[in-house]
């Protein structure tokens, strides 16, 4: 699984954060570990030298080994051995002599004095050793505090690497954060272009490197809706100039239907074509300039729209039974003459091209309206639904209908001016199913 740009950015922060916090944690550990048992060290040989002395004295007065040992004042996690004559003298019993490391004392009686870590019974100890006159003195200080306190220290580090770490994660996704807030505005322009919303612009944030692709997106926007505006005015002036002649003969073919039972019958079935081919020329023409008003200058006029009764009456305006109408009855914010006209489209589609309509279904989902159209046709063949909703795609039943294949077209941009989205599949017991969903507020205004 391939991770997006935000979570690899925001990943990347946090390893290196990690590593940064890492180094500068071993680094800080290392450091204050090697000057604190240093301190330690510096201080015992310090101590150890000073009771040293204090012993020999002692024992040069002729005080006994144990009185010798005394006379040192406890200070610290600490003990005192002394050998006279191969006998140990012990204030305190906490280290024995036999656990005292191998060879110090022999450095010790070679060289005047000897030091060493050791770890006795589990736990680590500083070890003073000092030849005197006639004895030889040992001073044993615990480092078990020590390697607690560096413990603790370890862990507080440990703590904070990863922190650092989570840290850097939210810090890298902030930061793409705001250096992907340009492209999201750029990839809800560009989503906005491609729903049919040809005025969408990118506002400049004075930003001398986002801005220039911000202006290019402007003046390519402007480009194409500069473009299907042309288009459609052309469209639309084609349209009207053909209506008038158009007209004239719907009226002429209509008056020669009037007097088709005068004419012998080959020239009747000629002119009952003729007035089928011309009725169907002028409705494609209607329907050529319903496209080209769509998205003009023609404003959305929003109003409550009961859907169950706008479907009530789109059946019976069509001489269709009430009874295919079922579902349920929500009411909506919607344009209720371009919602209508959706539905009447698809409602049409099902009686000339899907063998009639089967039923028309009102859903109310948690933030959508859903009707649905079924027809009792044989379906759709698969490779044909993409492309249904383009002008003049009328299906494999092209040379056996009448309509030019514009209103499916003319549904589905009446959808997009309603922020609603149109749907095609075929049912599993036959025939297509055209849903339409407009999407609601929580409270029934339309989106």
């Amino acid at each position: 699984m391939r991770f997006g740009l935000r979570t690899r950015v925001a990943i990347a922060f946090g390893v290196l954060s990690l590593v940064i916090a890492a180094a500068v944690s071993i680094a800080t550990y290392a450091f204050a570990s090697y000057y604190l048992l240093n301190q330690r060290e510096s201080a015992a040989l310090t101590r150890a030298l000073l009771d040293s002395r204090a012993v020999d004295a002692s024992l040069a007065a002729g005080a006994t080994p144990t009185e010798a040992l005394e006379q040192i004042p406890s200070v610290g996690q600490s003990q005192a051995l002394v050998q006279v004559t191969g006998t140990w003298y012990t204030a305190g019993v906490t280290v024995p002599p036999d656990a005292l490391p191998e060879g110090l004392l022999d450095l010790a009686a070679a060289e005047g004095g000897a030091q060493q870590r050791a770890e006795i019974g589990g736990e680590s100890y500083f070890v003073v050793a000092v030849q005197l006159t006639d004895a030889m003195y040992v001073e044993v200080f615990s480092l078990q505090d020590l390697d607690q306190t560096m413990t603790i220290g370890a862990w507080v580090l440990a703590a904070q690497t990863v922190a650092a770490g989570l840290i850097g994660v939210l810090i890298g996704r902030y930061t793409v954060g705001r250096l992907l807030r340009p492209l999201r505005r750029l990839t809800r322009g560009a989503q906005g272009i491609a729903s049919g919303d040809l005025s969408t612009r990118i506002d400049k944030t004075g930003d001398r490197d986002l801005d220039p692709i911000a202006g290019s997106f402007n003046e390519m926007a402007e480009a194409v809706q500069s473009r299907v505006q042309r288009e459609r005015r052309f469209s639309a002036n084609v349209s009207h100039e053909l209506r008038s002649p158009l007209t004239t003969v719907v009226g002429t073919a209509d008056l020669l239907d009037r007097r088709r039972d005068e004419l012998p019958e080959r020239e009747a079935g000629l002119i009952a074509v003729l007035v089928e081919q011309v009725h169907r020329m002028s409705q494609m023409l209607l329907d050529l300039l319903e496209i080209s008003r769509i998205g003009g200058d023609d404003p959305l006029q929003i109003e409550t729209v009961d859907v169950s009764l706008l479907c009530l009456d789109t059946v019976r305006v069509r001489n269709l039974p009430d009874d295919l109408v079922t579902g349920d009855s929500p009411i909506i914010r919607t344009d209720g003459r371009r919602f209508e006209r959706i539905v009447g489209n698809l409602v049409e589609n099902a009686q000339r091209h899907g063998g009639g309509v089967d039923s028309v279904r009102v859903e109310r989902l948690a933030t959508t309206v859903r009707v649905y159209v079924e027809d009792r046709g044989p379906g759709i063949d698969p490779h044909q639904l993409e492309k249904l909703f383009e002008p003049f795609s009328r299906g494999e039943d092209a040379h056996h209908t009448s309509g030019a294949g514009l209103g499916l077209a003319i549904a589905r941009e009446q959808a997009n001016l309603l922020n609603a989205e149109l749907i095609v599949d075929n049912r599993d017991g036959g025939g297509a199913r055209f849903i339409v969903e407009i999407p609601v507020t929580s409270d029934g205004d339309d989106l």
